[in-house]
């Protein structure tokens, strides 16, 4: 790639001109220290948020939209150079548009290879804004996936002040799925930066199901109608339910006269938490 390509990223974590939360308004102060090699999610939240219109042109009017707060750990800030051959391919695979998505930022596919390979982007390690970046895109990809839809806007938002905490910013017409998507993408991406590949198929299954819970409309599911959407084992279906009901799709009724389920669980579509601020 080359520098006149880099630029605008490097400008964009280096400058942080723009999408910019004061330092004194945190969700929550941070009153304990992020672990080095984490990824924290502070909040999540459903709601208009104007104050997001603003950081995309592309940003629809009336719009749900999700806001993801999270903090970058010390060691996850050293941010992309440590994504290696093997965990770029297997972004490539589980998100094969990424490199089609429009975005000032530039191609976040792109940007991990040159940050692995270029020192100049290296010594910047001490800001979260390229892994909270990639974090967002993946949200983007993974909600096109699991809605179907055509398109999806997304923006990233630093705090002044702080190279640690970022907001999160996506638009998403169903916002229980949004959100979903969005705590998913941090997760895949923790995953990828750690070279867990082995959460990789749970993770893949994770959003297929959602994405055909999504499109059935359906408001309860056992593992067994899981396992056969998804062909797979019961035991992994039920281990992908038990995520997205982590994710906050998905509210677990035990129930002891649950006929069409060995595991006696039924699994029922949950409810957002808007905004209230």
């Amino acid at each position: 790639m080359s520098d006149e390509l880099l630029r605008p990223f490097r400008d964009k974590i280096r400058g942080r001109p723009q999408a910019s939360r004061p330092a004194g308004d945190p969700p929550e102060t941070a009153a304990c220290e992020v672990p080095p090699d984490s990824i924290l999610i502070q909040d999540v939240q459903v709601g208009p948020f104007p104050e997001a219109a603003a950081l995309h042109p592309g940003f629809i009017p009336g719009l749900p939209r999700i806001r993801m707060t999270l903090d970058v750990g010390a060691g996850f800030r050293r941010g992309a150079a440590s994504f290696g051959p093997a965990e770029i391919e297997a972004l490539r695979d589980f998100c094969p548009r990424l490199a089609e998505h429009d975005c000032d930022g530039g191609d976040p596919i792109r940007n991990l290879i040159a940050a692995r390979d270029s020192e100049e982007i290296v010594a910047d390690e001490s800001d979260g804004l390229p892994l909270a970046h990639l974090i967002e895109h993946v949200a983007i990809e993974l909600i096109v996936t699991i809605s179907g839809g055509p398109r999806c806007s997304g923006a990233t938002c630093a705090y002044n002040g702080r190279l640690d905490r970022f907001d999160i910013f996506l638009e998403c017409a169903d916002p229980l799925a949004g959100r979903a998507a969005a705590v998913l993408a941090a997760a895949l991406v923790r995953d990828l930066r750690l070279r867990r590949a082995a959460r990789l198929p749970l993770h893949r299954r994770c959003r297929d199901l959602l994405a055909l819970l999504v499109s059935s409309g359906g408001a309860l599911v056992v593992s067994e109608d899981a396992a056969a959407r998804l062909a797979c084992g019961a035991e992994e279906a039920l281990q992908a339910l038990e995520e997205l009901a982590r994710l906050g799709y998905l509210d677990v009724v035990p129930s002891a006269y649950l006929f069409s389920s060995a595991s006696g669980v039924l699994f029922r579509k949950g409810g957002t938490r808007p905004h209230t601020g």
